[in-house]
């Protein structure tokens, strides 16, 4: 179990697909921004990293050991540091940046927050994302 901060999780990478942004796009049920393409060159979509960080992300849920049926999304927000566009290769890194555990009303709570990494090949960071998951009991 590697519920620990500064616990880093193996790197990996993410082609920024258009077909995954056509996706994404679709899965919104919104029209998208006027100028919005699913083109190489092209500014993704806000939002896009959410999606991003559901591939590739069941090593991750292994090493927490939450027990699924008990656990909720906590949240995210991203820092948009550069815009990313589609076609970029981004490498993908994350790690626990803390861990809390408290009782609630409901029982025993614990808080993990993971920190993600989104850099092009140039080592420029693009984004950063921090979520959070929360188990009960």
């Amino acid at each position: 179990m590697a519920r620990e901060v500064g616990t880093r999780f193996a790197e990996s990478e993410f082609y920024i697909d258009p077909a995954r942004v056509e996706e994404y796009v679709t899965a919104l049920g919104v029209a998208p921004e006027q100028d919005y393409r699913a083109e190489v060159g092209s500014v993704v979509p806000p939002g896009f990293f959410m999606y991003v960080t559901s591939y590739g992300a069941e090593p991750i849920h292994d090493a927490l050991d939450f027990d699924m049926l008990r656990t909720v999304f906590g949240g995210s927000e991203v820092e948009h540091r550069s815009p990313v566009r589609v076609g970029d290769r981004l490498t993908v890194r994350p790690w626990i940046s803390g861990v809390t555990e408290k009782d609630g009303k409901s029982g025993h709570l614990t808080f993990v927050e993971l920190t993600t990494e989104y850099s092009r090949e140039d080592g420029t960071i693009v984004a950063l994302e921090r979520s959070n998951t929360v188990q009960r009991g």
